[in-house]
């Protein structure tokens, strides 16, 4: 009877195990996804470097930087975060 106990422990032990190693799978899974998602989005970021228009567009944009004459205004978001 021991022994029959001990056997149906040590199976649900292996159950549980083999059930933890399946949810750590997935999330590496998932967290694998996202980083590839996110490499090929710092990818394509690289690239856009080489554009001296695509260069421009985030300097004037996000750096407000100007030639020479021009003036800047910049108008409050209509986001609520501020951005």
């Amino acid at each position: 009877m021991a022994g029959s106990a001990f056997l149906f422990w040590a199976g649900w032990q292996d159950v549980r195990n083999l059930l933890e190693i399946r949810e750590s799978i997935a999330a590496n899974e998932e967290k694998s996804a996202q980083l590839d998602q996110r490499q090929s989005n710092l990818e394509t970021a690289r690239e856009n470097l080489d554009n001296p228009d695509y260069v421009e567009y985030i300097a004037r944009g996000r750096y407000l930087v100007t030639k020479e004459g021009e003036q800047v205004f910049k108008f409050p978001s209509l986001q609520e975060d501020g951005e």
